[in-house]
């Protein structure tokens, strides 16, 4: 580890030491999350996640955080992936505010910033069904109304519950003997009167009439109302830093209306008929055409194009859940279970009207828009448009053929309205089994078999996207025998279209025809367990649990029919069918070596081996070790070490070729400031050498292609944990827990983003590399593209350390109400990153991301920053039917990463407060209201750069401001 990251490091354990000890200060922060369950009075044999042993506490060697259920019901928000992504541990990922690059909305949880993929979501310790082809979890599906508790392993898992569980597992605990009628109905919105919240859930349950058994339904409906970028000050205009980063300026995309074409200086000075521009003494990148078809000068960044008002900052989602639970006794010892789940989820997104789409792709450059336009007896084309390019032969058509050849052309079709997107998920999973006891030698054993069956189909319904083999025929016109304007190509319904200039609207229909897709994942799992002791040792009977298991998935999609035909280029979706199976079988142990000895209160140790045989891979091997130590009963010591795997999904190993958009920065740009040997580089790789002194990006971003790399193998992690768990007699109710924790994977499966690609091209300036050799330049110089793959090339790596303390306390009767006895609860929960490093490409440097933000570490498209310090304060007052709670979370602060030029170098840490407060009118009635981001914090601005479109980390900050929340639950 480097000095300045060890001081980094150091400063942030000092803020997280000082946070704990400011618990006993009257500040009334309440503890939003139990990290460590307490050890249990209880003696009859339980399992906690994390292990299969049955056990008679609550204890592990492995750090489970648990997430209670009044904590999801109080929190104001009515998606999980909100409530959940504020534990310290979790990182950000994919949320209902990321529009660009969002997807289908699927809110997948993701541990240590490692990646949904690595993070393993369960629903009473089995899978759930997966919304897409990685096999992320959408906890939008999972019904909220009928969890008990959420149970958070962090470090590897692969051993107890197999692939996925590379950063931990993330395990929903449903009740499963509810009885009686709950409704609750809850409604929020914004202080700017925008993004509403509602949300209604009605549970019902019922015993057996012998008592043998229960059954349980729940039914939930969510909606929740889009505002865009437009609605927020610090969002409504994309902003970057100038030349100097000494502020933000104006920075909107160079796809603009009427079409512009990117030339060299030598080509802009050539053309004749050329307007000019109208910011005098502007930086002239390209040429643009007005409404009427006039040729002007383009002035950069004046006459880019201001997108924001369009895209939205909240998507709008309805999601609707259906759910039974039930389980009957067959006898005194057999029991049949049964869970049901359907959810049905609408999440729509929005994005600026459409650019134009690549159309005759260049052999060399195969994402290289070129447009060929004949401008001769071309009625469709103004006769100012005609006469420029015929002026020009020199620059469109030097072969002189009457047909211009454009390269790099940005449209962007206002015209034709934004483009929508309609996703649709209607998911279902369905498990069956049985479950008991038996007695094997005088001693009684859990046995469970069980199968599931899983289905999630997404229907997409896309508008306003322009249809490029549509465009190529609209294009082409000639006048018929009764003197209309006609296309060449005759096609029905084709309208001819200028794009250099305003378009019919008749045109615009044409060429943006309703793109509709499909995709389903199927899931079949079969299992069987058993668990119990084997013999008794001095110190306690030795636990086992051994068992195997069977699952299948599978995965297709179908795009639509215009897809299929590569009517939309480059960008075209490509069909996708895959899918492996895998074979497991396991075991754990658990042997307790030493009891209520001197020094020696318990000494315990446990072991667990997976063996899995994939179709896709072959074997793969998972194991774990764990010790506890405590030396008295108050002090308890824990350390594991977990081997874990991940085999690769269905996507990364039926990847199909894919282009992306994301914002950053050219190296060849004059403002990036490249050195003498980077411009020689540039030159090499296609920057004209006449340009290179004044060499400007036109474009907002950069593009990626992706294809497929061909055969993956599984990822490898080793996780080492050591902590403590303190619970001072001295100090009645206060218990104190702290955990290291250190995670490598190895062989990670990654895709490198194109700017970890740009950067390992800049460490080696070998234009021969590999990493030079992905960025793919167009005739004039300006970047087409940048090839990303699948690789299992790269490692990642994170340590740091989770700590937690609570304190429970009655309070003196002056805070009594009404009589009835008052208590004070306070939590910390803190969470700090020691270095969260990855190396994505096999020569790169490795690169720590923990705490940092650009140079790689940020996304263009979404954010995804990783803060290295994270702190919970949540204090909590109960007197009778009054309940009021206060969270305090802090996301610490970020720097840029070193070496990378920016406005903003350093961001201070963001606090949020949320206050609830609930009252009892009887048993059967509740009433709650609440406030979250009581301060009205505004997120920082770090510019569309770093962090996409709206300027700001979507995922990582409050981008709703001060919201009001309230509703009320009937119990019958």
């Amino acid at each position: 580890m480097e000095f300045r990251g060890f001081i980094r490091s150091s400063a942030h354990v000092r803020r997280a030491l000082l946070a704990t000890t400011l618990l006993g200060a009257p500040l009334a922060l309440q503890p939003a999350f139990a990290q460590q369950a307490t050890p249990s009075e209880q003696t009859q044999e339980i399992v906690v996640t994390g292990s299969r042993l049955l056990r008679t506490d609550l204890t592990a060697p492995s750090p489970v955080s648990v997430v209670s259920e009044q904590n999801v019901k109080l929190s104001g928000n009515v998606t999980l992936e909100r409530t959940l992504n504020q534990m310290p541990q979790l990182g950000q990922g994919n949320t209902s505010s990321v529009n660009n690059g969002g997807g289908s909305g699927i809110y997948a949880a993701n541990l240590r910033g490692l990646g949904s993929t690595r993070t393993l979501t369960l629903v009473n310790g089995r899978r759930f069904v997966a919304a897409n082809s990685s096999g992320d979890v959408d906890m939008s599906s999972i019904p909220d109304a009928l969890i008990s508790r959420v149970d958070v392993i962090s470090g590897g898992a692969s051993a107890v519950y197999g692939s996925d569980a590379i950063a931990g597992a993330v395990n929903f605990i449903l009740k499963d003997n509810f009885q009686g009628i709950e409704a609750t109905a809850n409604y929020g919105i914004n202080e700017r009167g925008d993004g509403a919240q509602r949300k209604f859930d009605v549970t019902i349950g019922m015993n057996a009439p012998d008592d043998r058994g229960n059954v349980a339904m729940s039914f939930s409906y969510t909606k929740v109302d889009g505002f865009t970028q437009d609605d927020r000050s610090w969002s409504r205009t994309p902003l970057a830093d100038n030349s100097a980063h000494t502020a933000f300026v104006y920075s909107g995309s160079g796809n603009i209306p009427y079409t512009r074409i990117p030339l060299s200086a030598a080509q802009i000075a050539s053309l004749q008929g050329l307007a000019p521009a109208t910011t005098p003494g502007c930086s002239v990148t390209s040429v643009r055409f007005q409404a009427n078809g006039t040729p002007t000068r383009y002035c950069s960044p004046e006459d880019s194009y201001n997108y924001a008002a369009y895209n939205y900052l909240q998507r709008p989602l309805t999601r609707f859940n259906a759910t039974a639970l039930g389980h009957y006794d067959l006898s005194d010892h057999i029991t049949a279970f049964m869970e049901a789940y359907y959810v049905n989820v609408q999440n729509n997104s929005v994005l600026a009207p459409d650019s134009l789409t690549p159309l005759t792709p260049d052999p060399a450059n195969p994402l290289t828009t070129t447009l060929k336009v004949r401008y001769i007896n071309n009625p469709a084309l103004p006769t100012v448009v005609s006469n420029f390019f015929n002026n020009n032969q020199q620059v469109f058509d030097p072969r002189h053929t009457g047909i211009a050849s454009i390269t790099g052309a940005g449209l962007r079709t206002e015209d034709f309205g934004t483009r929508r997107s309609y996703y649709e998920r209607n998911s279902f999973d369905f498990t069956g089994g049985l479950r008991g006891d038996i007695d094997l030698g005088g001693r009684n054993f859990k046995w469970e078999v069980f199968g599931q069956y899983m289905r999630n189909r997404e229907d997409t319904r896309n508008l306003g996207f322009v249809n490029s083999a549509r465009l190529t025929q609209a294009l082409d016109a000639t006048t018929s025998a009764n003197g209309s304007v006609v296309c060449v190509s005759g096609s029905t319904g084709c309208v001819p279209l200028n794009i250099f200039g305003a378009i019919n609207p008749a045109a615009a229909a044409f060429v943006t025809p309703e793109r509709d897709s499909r995709s389903t994942f199927t899931r079949s799992v079969a299992g069987a367990s058993i668990a119990g002791s084997l013999f008794d040792l001095p110190a306690g009977p030795v636990s086992v649990a051994v068992g195997a298991e069977y699952r299948r998935d599978y995965y297709q999609s179908n795009p639509s029919p215009y897809d299929l035909n590569k009517e939309y280029g480059s960008a075209s979706n490509n069909p996708l069918a895959g899918g492996y199976n895998v074979k497991e079988v396991f075991g754990e142990i658990g042997v307790p070596i030493l009891a209520d000895m001197p020094f020696f209160h318990r000494l315990e140790l446990e072991a667990a081996i997976r063996y899995s045989k994939y179709s896709s891979i072959g074997g793969v091997v998972a194991y774990k070790g764990g010790v506890q130590y405590a030396p008295v009963s108050w002090v308890r010591f824990r350390g594991a070490y977990n081997r874990a795997v991940r085999a690769p999904n269905v996507g990364e190993l039926f990847v199909q070729p894919g282009t992306g958009f994301t914002g950053g920065t050219d190296p060849c740009d004059i403002t990036a400031r490249p050195s003498s040997a980077v411009q020689q580089l540039c030159v090499a790789q296609g920057v004209p050498a006449g340009d290179i002194a004044t060499f400007r990006q036109s474009a907002l971003g950069l593009t990626s292609l992706t294809t497929n790399s061909g055969a993956l193998k599984a990822e490898k992690s080793d996780t080492y944990t050591v902590g403590a768990v303190i619970s001072p007699p001295f100090v009645r109710n206060l218990n104190f827990t702290v955990d290291y924790f250190n995670v490598t994977v190895n062989d990670a499966i990654t895709r490198p983003n194109v700017q970890q690609v740009i950067n390992d091209c800049l460490t080696s300036l070998d234009a021969a590399g590999q990493s030079c050799q992905s960025i793919i330049r167009d005739s004039s110089g300006q970047i087409a593209y940048i090839q990303t793959n699948y690789q299992n090339i790269g490692y990642l790596k994170v340590s740091g350390i989770d700590a937690q303390a609570d304190y429970r306390i009655g309070l003196p009767s002056f805070f009594e109400l009404g009589g009835e006895r008052a208590q004070l609860s306070l939590t910390a929960v803190a969470s700090w990153l020691f270095n969260k490093t990855q190396k994505a490409l096999s020569q790169s440097v490795p690169q720590d991301c923990a705490g940092y933000y650009g140079g790689g570490c940020s996304s263009g498209t979404g954010g995804f920053i990783l803060p290295d310090f994270k702190l919970n304060l949540t204090g909590a007052y109960s007197s009778g039917p009054v309940s009021w709670r206060v969270v305090g979370r802090m996301i610490g602060g970020l720097d840029v990463y070193k070496n990378v030029a920016a406005y903003v170098s350093h961001v201070p840490a963001v606090w949020y407060v949320d206050s609830t407060l609930t009252f009892d009118v009887d048993k059967r009635l509740r009433l709650f209201i609440g406030v979250n981001n009581i301060g009205d914090r505004k997120p920082p601005v770090l510019g569309t750069t770093f962090v996409g479109d709206a300027n700001v980390d979507v995922s990582l900050y409050d981008v709703q401001g001060r919201r009001y929340f309230g509703g009320v639950t009937f119990k019958f």
